[in-house]
């Protein structure tokens, strides 16, 4: 199994195992930069970025952050070409790191994902998703939440994102408009969205690329002007197997027929012990927690998951209530969000997602970046060893049969 940049491993008797999934294999691209630059010249439901582009115009460049995979490093360049073809100045552009509700990032994390020449030349942004004087409103709605977005992303003439496409609980799918939403919006319309998302069954949103929550980020996404996406889909081994340009919905949703092909499953029965790894969201709880909901999809009520994550900065700097309070049973999450005695939704939405999980099977956390006691506070079990954890889940389930799910914050089951 997968553990950061190491591996964990466990015995089991074969015949005790249902299935192993992981990422298909796909061959990756030739040539990325090939790629790229065809991408680049056959927009998807939209045109050039030298044809739209005028000298005066303003940039801005929005870029996932360091918890996604995309090799930014290796796109941004010819985007920039595109640009300087285009006869816009170096200092017309901005280059904003979508960090949603995420810590900001280093300037070493910064040139690993963007290149250090590019960081060197150019404007770059971390968003700050609570600094107020960093957002400018451009809708409420129609539940009266203010929609507030970056500013500098908000006055450029032309905005283009950049991305990963990959399965995901809130939006069914990152990529497109959730370069926007939540990437560079502020905490109010970030927590509104996600709320919306966790009263929506784990069915209905991971890897359901048509919902209410990926709706609502293409009207955000709209209103604040977002011109273009380029998107890649990636492999098992993180190498690029697609890049798409285009109309941030149409670009999108091509992207997400590649995925479905490499990440997408079908299983026949339900297992009673899935072990999961949380490869590659290892940063933190708020991170690898994605890996459950696939397990939950694969689980049979009442069964276990064991949970595999090396967590090395814990459960989540930027949203401490998760640590405080725990993964609270949904009626108390509810009632706390209906008398204000908890104000970060997003907090609030993670641990009513994550909570789903815990009610539908026994929950067995493996990690060092997690203690015994903390993992207990969140509502976990713990094993200091995945071969205990494995062992602790056959005495409960001796006739149990066992699924295993490698790099399972990017799987999903249809």
């Amino acid at each position: 199994m997968h553990y950061g940049v190491e591996s964990r491993e466990f015995e089991v008797d074969e015949s005790r195992i249902l299935n192993i999934v992981e990422p298909r294999r796909v061959k990756p691209v030739k040539r990325l930069d090939a790629a790229v630059k065809e991408s680049l010249m056959k927009p998807i439901e939209y045109m050039r970025i030298i044809d739209y582009v005028k000298p005066d115009m303003t940039i801005a460049i929005i870029s996932e952050d360091n918890t996604r995979v995309c090799p930014v490093d290796r796109i941004i360049p010819h985007i920039l070409v595109e640009f300087k073809e285009a006869g816009v100045k170096r200092e017309n552009i901005k280059i904003v790191v979508a960090l949603g509700t995420h810590r900001p990032m280093t300037k070493e994390e910064l040139e690993n994902k963007l290149g250090k020449e590019v960081v060197e030349e150019y404007e770059v942004i971390n968003h700050t998703w609570r600094n107020q004087d960093e957002l400018v409103e451009v809708a409420i709605t129609d539940s009266g939440t203010p929609v507030k977005v970056n500013r500098h992303v908000v006055e450029a003439d032309f905005k283009i994102g950049i991305g990963n496409v990959i399965p995901h609980r809130v939006s069914g799918y990152s990529g497109g408009a959730k370069i926007i939403q939540p990437g560079i919006c502020g905490a109010e319309i970030t927590g509104e969205t996600h709320w919306k998302a966790a009263l929506i069954p784990i069915e209905e949103a991971l890897g359901v690329v048509e919902n209410p929550v990926r709706w609502e980020m293409e009207r955000i996404a709209s209103k604040v002007g977002l011109n273009a996406v380029i998107n890649t889909v990636l492999n098992r081994d993180r190498e690029v197997v697609d890049v798409v340009f285009g109309d941030f919905v149409k670009a999108h949703r091509k992207a997400v027929k590649t995925v479905d092909s490499i990440y997408k499953f079908k299983l026949e029965e339900k297992a009673d012990i899935v072990v999961v790894d949380s490869h590659p969201a290892d940063l933190d709880m708020w991170q690898a927690v994605k890996a459950l909901f696939p397990a939950a999809l694969a689980v049979k009520r009442g069964g276990i998951i064991v949970f595999l994550t090396p967590c090395p900065e814990g459960v989540s700097k930027e949203h401490p209530e998760v640590e405080e309070l725990g993964y609270q049973p949904i009626p108390v999450v509810k009632k706390m969000v209906e008398d204000g005695s908890i104000d970060d939704l997003i907090a609030a939405a993670h641990i009513v997602m994550v909570r789903e999980v815990l009610d539908r099977a026994k929950c067995i956390m493996v990690s060092d970046g997690l203690s015994e006691s903390l993992a207990c506070k969140l509502g976990f079990n713990y094993a200091s060893d995945l071969q205990d954890a494995v062992d602790e889940a056959l005495r409960e389930k001796p006739d149990g049969r066992i699924l295993v799910m490698r790099m399972g914050a990017e799987l999903t089951l249809s």
